[in-house]
């Protein structure tokens, strides 16, 4: 994770390979909002703040101009967490991508001493959604497509929870998914901890050695939906990561 900063800038990248490329060359995007939930999951883990505070100032400092006259900005566009990828896509902060960091920069500085944000749009923006973090995880709980979007959910629930938030409505949000995709072992484990069921559930949908999977091997199975089987395209890292929930 650590190998995927900018050690000049800031700047995070997708990987270390795709930082020292300076572009993704299979077509994705260089990093995306939904890579930052991964990024604040290794921050309050690790309680890195001094990496934390590189990117977040490589942030505030590439804050874009929306409207601009005579050579000075007069109207500062959202936050980004990238800028090099085709016509920004994919790069806007979005609300609820506001209220997660709100939350986790907060956290890091209680709790490791994280330096206050310099003032400016960044900084603007994370206080607009600050505590709505909880409210928009309930309600993406119910109406998110199932697969990708309902994972970042469930990685929302895990990172608040890191961070030892209890409000009931994170409870909720993880009910939620749980109920919509039941066979999805995260989702489960997400919402009723190390029972019996998530383990069965987790080693069903993982290889062995009479149940291998089919190249090609790329899926991280507790983000697709049911329907779409990905666990016969299994990574390994999808049940690798579960082993560790569930040791």
């Amino acid at each position: 994770m650590a190998e995927a900063q900018n050690p000049a800038n800031g700047e995070w990248a997708r990987s270390p390979r795709i930082r020292i490329l300076g572009r993704n060359d299979r077509g994705d995007a260089f990093f995306s909002p939904d890579m930052a939930l991964g990024l604040q999951l290794y921050f309050v883990k690790t309680g890195d703040v001094a990496a934390a505070r590189k990117w977040l100032t490589w942030m505030h400092e590439h804050v874009a101009c929306s409207v601009e006259l005579f050579n000075k900005c007069l109207v500062r566009a959202l936050p980004r967490f990238c800028t090099n990828d085709e016509k920004d896509k994919g790069c806007t902060m979005r609300p609820g991508d506001a209220a997660q960091l709100s939350a986790t920069v907060s956290y890091l500085q209680q709790k490791y001493g994280l330096q206050d944000l310099p003032d400016g749009r960044l900084r603007g923006y994370l206080g607009t959604f600050s505590g709505y973090g909880q409210a928009i995880v309930d309600i993406d709980a119910h109406v998110n497509d199932a697969g990708f979007p309902m994972h970042l959910v469930g990685v929302s629930v895990m990172l608040m929870r890191m961070m030892g938030q209890t409000d009931p409505r994170i409870a909720a949000a993880a009910a939620t998914l749980a109920r919509r995709e039941p066979r999805n072992a995260f989702f489960r484990y997400l919402n009723e901890g190390k029972t019996r069921a998530v383990i069965g559930l987790t080693i069903e949908k993982c290889p062995e050695l009479d149940r291998q999977p089919t190249p090609p091997l790329i899926q991280w199975q507790w983000e697709r939906a049911e329907a779409d089987r990905a666990w016969e395209h299994s990574s390994y890292w999808d049940c690798i990561f579960m082993a560790h929930l569930l040791r």
